[in-house]
């Protein structure tokens, strides 16, 4: 079942390469398909996964490269369930939008597809050296698809998109071969599964330097502040399709990551360098906050605002804690739907008065009821109302800081800090609302027609599902929190001998 989620996609788009509209097929309905069968099956799956099991179910075992003992392994525990749920959906509702795409719109939803595939691939991979082969299929088509379709300095921010993930990459890869070789130390065995590496115990001194070099990694991807310097550029060259996809879930795989590796593979060192991370992030949600109050591009307020609320996702997981944790997994869940939902809405307003700026939108509530009453939603949810799933999220992130033993001597600034942020999101949130929609009505007003049925189609799930989720959270906490409290006590059962071993047991 796993595998077919991850393969429909990529058989889709190697159709769509091998093929035209000119040829009798249609790429729209052929994308159509390759998404909406993966999000169809993610959805059964959802609903037979065992909640009280911790555990990865639905697990498939392919023999790959046998020499080594590296296999095509998949599986779903509480914390990727979500994940790929999130995925299949925005990757469903990327493609929809993508269809208003003229330029070379075969080639354009192929790639989209293959970045589905790969985003697909990370959450569901239990083989290290698979995770890191989706982890960079990831990268190519992000690459084409801001190069060729982007927009502004669209050359620079590819670039520096790259060259940022390539870096972090590569360090993953250093680290994740060294870890077998710790493994293979200890019991003369090659392994990559994730699962077995685990319970490995990794000496004191390599654990380190090898947690860093994982970090990194994610960090990058989130992104976490000082490394968020990539975003602002990518999010504002990238299509409105690849951003529902990059911000919705890519960002995602750099927090899952810290989960699914640096969490039970190095315990010490997590819980070591929690409290400087923890600030790093803590610093993130401010600053992204700030910046987003003093942005006039609807699209850059956007992607400021993620780079806030990606800080709360990662600070929670650094609360090394059921309650901060359980909240960030809720968050990516959250942030997903309602990010992507914000930038279709941006894409909507651009496409009907030809601008972003808010300086130059004024009124539109009298010509756009319609998408004035989803766009109110949508804000609300943004700045954590309570009753809608963006609250539920942060009010879980921040009582797991306030009650961490890893973040004690901090946590009540990193919990002010958070609190402040959500004060900011406030402001730039109604700010970006109220300037579009509740100011004096502007000439360009009076000509604008509101959201047809499609882009009324594309905004109603997102609109149930935050009214949903801020309702009803428990549904989807029970089904993260056995795994994250089985992450929490991974015991080491894998021990290298006491010769070689120079740190600490």
């Amino acid at each position: 079942m796993l595998s077919i989620i991850i393969f429909t996609p990529i058989v889709a788009a190697a159709f769509l390469i091998f093929t035209r509209d000119s040829e009798g097929v249609s790429s729209g309905n052929v994308a159509l398909a390759g998404s909406a069968l993966p999000l169809a099956l993610a959805v059964g799956l959802a609903t037979s996964f065992d909640s009280g099991s911790g555990e990865m179910q639905f697990v498939e075992t392919y023999s790959w490269v046998s020499a080594l003992n590296i296999n095509f392994q998949v599986g779903v525990d509480g914390v990727s369930l979500w994940m790929l749920v999130l995925t299949a959906f925005l990757s469903f509702i990327a493609i929809i939008v993508s269809l208003d795409m003229k330029d070379r719109r075969s080639d354009f939803l192929a790639l989209m597809l293959l970045l589905e595939a790969g985003t697909l691939g990370v959450f569901l991979a239990l083989d290290t050296i698979l995770f890191y082969v989706f982890w960079e299929l990831m990268l190519v088509p992000t690459y084409f698809l801001i190069g060729l379709w982007g927009e502004g300095r669209r050359v620079y921010a590819t670039i520096k998109f790259v060259l940022y993930t390539l870096v972090g990459s590569l360090l993953m890869l250093v680290a994740i071969i060294s870890l077998t070789a710790i493994h293979f130390k200890a019991t003369h065995e090659l392994s990559f599964d994730i699962r077995t590496l685990t319970h490995t115990h990794i000496p004191t001194d390599a654990q380190g330097w090898m947690f860093m070099f994982f970090f990194l990694a994610f960090a990058i991807k989130i992104p976490i502040f000082p490394f968020h310097s990539w975003l602002p550029h990518a999010y504002m060259a990238s299509p409105i399709p690849v951003l529902i996809l990059l911000t919705g879930a890519m960002s995602k795989t750099g927090a899952y990551g810290l989960i699914r590796f640096c969490l039970p593979l190095f315990p010490e060192a997590f819980s070591d360098m929690a409290l400087i991370f923890g600030g790093l992030a803590a610093l993130g949600i401010v600053y992204g906050a700030w910046i987003a109050i003093a942005q006039k591009d609807l699209k850059a307020l956007v992607a400021w605002s993620s780079v806030s609320h990606l800080g709360f996702i990662a600070l929670g997981i650094f609360a090394m804690n059921g309650e901060g944790i359980d909240g960030s997994v809720l968050q990516m869940v959250n942030h997903g739907i309602i990010a992507s939902a914000l930038f279709i809405i941006v894409g909507i307003l651009e496409k009907k008065t030809g601008t972003r700026n808010l300086a130059q939108l004024r009124g539109l509530k009298g010509s756009m009821p319609v998408l004035y009453g989803v766009f109110m939603l949508i804000a609300l949810a943004a700045l954590g109302l309570p009753g809608l799933n963006g609250f539920v999220g942060e009010f879980l992130i921040l009582m797991g800081v306030w009650t961490s033993s890893s973040l004690v001597e901090l946590s009540a600034a990193y919990v002010l800090m958070g609190g402040l942020a959500i004060v900011f999101a406030a402001i730039y949130m109604l700010y970006m609302f109220q300037g579009a929609m509740q100011e004096k009505p502007d000439k360009l007003s009076d000509n604008v027609a509101d959201i047809g049925a499609k882009d009324f189609g594309v905004l109603l799930p997102a609109c149930i599902l935050v009214v949903f989720i801020g309702l009803f959270p428990k549904i989807f906490v029970d089904r993260v929190a056995p795994t994250v409290d089985r992450l929490l006590s991974i015991e080491k059962t894998v021990n290298l001998p006491t010769h070689q071993d120079s740190g600490r047991h």
